[in-house]
This record gives structure tokens, C-alpha cells and sequence, in this order.
């Protein structure tokens, strides 16, 4: 299992320099990162100087670069130091390996490793993703990358049986009969697969191989764990080889990952437990929906739903809601101090977060400042005016708050800075409140009350003469 840092803020970091200042591992800055990667794929590691982690890995990566001279460049970025650039490549943990490359149009593509931090493995791992850049400018699709051999690692997550021979054939039916997993062949691949508008998680096996044996426990869970999202199969390439040849698989299993693009699958070359592989897909079936709505806070049902979640019901037929992973709600103005345009501009700001954060399970709400005082009281909102945002994780009852300007640079700036676990976080204060029932807004800028005017006599009476009238 991957071991990785929690990322705390540490007194006494060392720069990159005294990491990686002498010998062959290129260190990377916003000056040169770019421009490096233009010239040559490398083998990046994200780090932070404080990170345990990460000093026990540098002598390997020392290695792995020296292996590497002259094939593969190996770099290393101070992720602490230059916050910017693991934002960009999706980094939330120390240390963090990709391989990072220039496509045809000149855009920097980024692949994740996720095996041992052994230099043989990351060299190996290396070597695989060179060769399957190269040989993809030629228009040549790669095969399984780690086949061949017996037992080699492939793709860091696991070994891979090799992939000549069609002996042991015919157990495709026995192997996940009774399963989630659908079972597919060469008469049905291209109308199941690659027809299909459906998302597919495909592993190509041997029935024979050790290494599917071991995988299947995982994949038959998988495929019950992503029902009615993406479509998970197997095809046996002992029985349907012309399938196996087409897709380039040259070792098992291998495992590819059906998109839009069917015709260029993406392979998968992570972890093979079932949690590595459901976050894997699960990502990429989130990137193709649309981006989550910015909800209004009215009730306790909305709150429950697309925030604190709740537990099933059988006896309404009502399904568990787990809690979102953060919760991002908004405080904004009073309508009749913001009015319409200015709400919206606030609500805008919350929509653009939807769209560059829609692979992760964030909600994205909002109130009117002073219509939920007590969840208010429970985050602290108050001290800074409005509008305010609080990054809200209901599993562990904690928060953090936006303590700069409601502006699109700072709020995406707060959230990068939450998701690298930089912010400050504090406890929910007191029991988390229920939600109060308001109306929806009418997207007007609302109605200033007028108080009617009185006359003081028709209070008073008409008779200011009456001395003996009382208050």
C-alpha cells in the first residue's frame, strides 16, 4: 500500500537545493519547469523538505536519475515552495511521482505513478512511459507495458503474467460467472464497448495467470461498487485473442479504461485493490457529467442531501447519502445591499469552482447572510462580515474560513490551499445546527418594507384637551 505524508506545515524547511543541489536530478522552479518538459519527458517528483516520506525516497530518486542519464530525465519540484505547480497537477500528498511529457500540441500531459519507491521499480516505470510516448508519435499503440516477463512489476501496481501462449483457454465463464462483471468476447466487444455511449473499465486476463487470480476479488467488488456508472468487463484472451491483439495488450492483466474515445483506450497502471481502482474510474466518470449545481440553502433536506448526507431508509425506500468529502458554503449580502447583479457576480464565482473541481465530491451552496444564524454560530461567520465562505468536511465536523476578499483569484486560491490541507481548520462550534426553512430567492432584487405612517392623534385621540387621559 502507498504510504504518504500528511501534509502539515513543519518549522524548518530546507529548499530543494540541499534535497537535490549536487548530482544528476534536475530541480524544477516555475522559471523552468515548462520549458524543461518541452525539451524532454521526465520523471517528476512533488516534494516538501519537511516530508519524512520524501527523505527516505531521495537516495532511490539519486539513484534512478543516475540509471536514467541520457534516456529519461528525473526532476524534482518543491511542492512546499512552489505551491503553484502541485495545484496544477492535482498534487495533495507527499511525495507525489509523474511522468510528465509535451504532446503533439504542445500541452504538458501528466501521468501518475503509484508502485514501490524502489529505483528499479521507478527506472522500469520509467522506461515504460518513454517508450509508450515514442511509439504513440509514431502512431503505434503500446502494449500492456510490464509483459514478457513472468512476474515483473507492471505499471506499478502489481505483477503481470506474460502474455504470449494461448494455453488454459476457455474458464471465462467459470471466472466471474455469477459476478457484475460482464464477461466479453470478439463477437460482442465493439457492440458492447466500443459502440456504446457507456463508460467501460475493462480487464484483459489469462485465466491461467496468478496475477488475475489474485486481482479478481477486487474486480468483482468494483464492478458492484460502480453500478450505474461505469460498466465494468473482462475479457478471457486465452479465448478471444483477436480482441487482446487489437488493444495492444502484451502481458495480464492489463486493464484499460474505455472514455469517450474508444478507439484510445487509457490504461491503468495503479494500485489493483479495489479502492485504487474505484477512485480511478470514479474520476473519470465524474469528469464526464456536468459540473455540480450551486444550491441554495432552504432546508434541512437540501442540507442533507448535498452536504451532511443521511442514513437509508428502507421502510420509505429512501437510499444512504454519504457526506461529501467538503462542503463550500457561502454567506452572501442581503439581497436589498447587493441586489440581483451582485449576488450573481458572487454566485458566479461559486460556478466557476464547479467546473474546475467537478471530478471531486465538493458541494456548493449558499445562504443569505443573517437567514441560518445558528449555522452561522456553528462556523464562526460573523467576525469577517458579509459575503463569507467556510470549507466544511461534515465527516470530521471541521472547518475552515475565507479570511481575505470574496474575489474569484482569493476563493481559488483558499480552496487549492484546503485541498493541500495548508488552512487552518477549527472544530464546529457547539452541536451542528438544523437547517431553517426560507423561500427561495425569486432572482429579483428584492422590496425594501415600507413602514405605513400613522397619525399621532388617531393613537393618541383627538381630544388633546383631556388632561385625565391616560398613556
Amino acid at each position: 500500500m502507498r504510504v504518504i505524508c500528511v501534509v502539515l506545515l513543519l518549522a524548518g524547511v530546507q529548499g530543494a537545493l540541499a534535497f537535490y543541489g549536487d548530482g544528476d536530478v534536475v530541480v524544477l522552479t516555475p522559471d523552468n519547469f515548462k520549458s524543461t518538459l518541452m525539451k524532454q519527458p521526465a520523471l517528476v517528483e512533488f516534494f516538501a523538505p519537511w516530508c519524512g516520506h520524501c527523505r527516505s525516497l531521495t537516495p532511490e530518486w539519486q539513484r534512478a536519475a543516475q540509471a536514467l542519464k541520457g534516456l529519461v530525465k528525473v526532476a524534482a519540484v518543491d511542492a512546499d515552495a512552489h505551491r503553484e505547480l502541485g495545484a496544477e497537477y492535482g498534487v495533495n500528498s507527499f511525495p507525489t511521482i509523474k511522468f510528465l511529457y509535451a504532446d503533439a500540441a504542445g500541452q504538458i500531459q501528466a501521468v501518475q505513478y503509484s508502485g514501490g519507491r524502489s529505483a528499479k521499480e521507478i527506472v522500469q516505470w520509467g522506461l515504460q512511459q518513454a517508450q509508450r510516448v515514442a511509439l504513440a508519435r509514431l502512431g503505434v499503440k503500446s502494449g500492456g507495458g510490464g509483459g514478457g516477463g513472468g512476474g515483473g512489476g507492471g505499471g506499478g501496481g502489481g505483477g503481470r503474467c506474460g502474455g504470449g501462449g494461448g494455453g488454459g483457454g476457455g474458464g471465462q465463464e467459470d471466472f466471474y460467472s455469477g459476478t457484475e462483471v460482464v464477461t466479453l468476447s470478439d463477437s460482442d466487444f465493439h457492440s458492447q464497448v466500443v459502440d456504446s455511449e457507456d463508460l467501460w473499465f475493462v480487464e484483459f486476463y489469462a485465466p491461467w495467470c496468478g496475477h488475475c487470480k489474485s486481482l479478481k476479488p477486487a474486480w468483482i467488488e468494483l464492478a458492484a461498487s460502480l453500478e450505474g456508472r461505469v460498466r465494468v468487463g473482462a475479457v478471457d484472451c486465452t479465448a478471444h485473442k483477436q480482441t487482446c491483439d487489437e488493444f495492444g495488450v502484451q502481458g495480464f492483466p492489463t486493464l484499460k479504461f474505455f472514455g469517450q474515445n474508444k478507439e484510445a483506450p487509457e490504461e491503468y497502471g495503479g494500485n489493483r485493490d479495489s479502492g485504487s481502482l474505484a477512485q480511478f474510474a470514479t474520476q473519470r466518470w465524474s469528469a464526464q457529467q456536468p459540473p455540480p449545481e450551486v444550491r441554495e440553502l432552504l432546508d434541512d433536506h437540501t442540507w442533507e442531501e448535498h452536504c451532511i448526507g443521511h442514513e437509508a431508509d428502507p421502510g420509505l425506500e429512501v437510499a444512504e447519502v454519504k457526506p461529501k468529502q467538503l462542503c463550500l458554503l457561502a454567506f452572501l449580502p442581503h439581497i436589498l445591499d447587493s441586489k440581483a447583479d451582485g449576488r450573481q457576480a458572487y454566485l458566479q464565482i461559486l460556478r466557476g469552482l464547479t467546473v474546475k473541481y467537478k471530478d471531486r465530491p465538493f458541494s456548493y451552496m449558499w445562504a443569505q447572510g443573517g437567514a441560518q444564524t445558528e449555522l452561522e454560530a456553528n462556523f464562526g461567520v460573523g467576525g469577517y462580515g458579509y459575503p463569507a465562505l467556510v470549507a466544511f468536511n461534515p465527516s470530521k465536523a471541521k472547518y475552515a474560513s475565507l479570511k481575505a476578499a470574496f474575489e474569484e483569484a482569493h476563493v481559488r486560491s483558499f480552496i487549492e490551499s484546503v485541498r493541500q490541507g495548508f488552512e487552518s481548520v477549527a472544530d464546529v462550534s457547539g452541536q451542528l445546527a438544523r437547517v431553517a426553512t426560507v423561500d427561495a430567492w425569486d432572482g429579483g432584487d428584492g422590496e425594501e418594507v415600507v413602514e405605513e405612517e400613522f397619525d399621532l392623534a388617531d393613537l393618541m385621540g383627538d381630544d388633546e384637551s383631556d388632561e385625565g387621559a391616560e398613556l
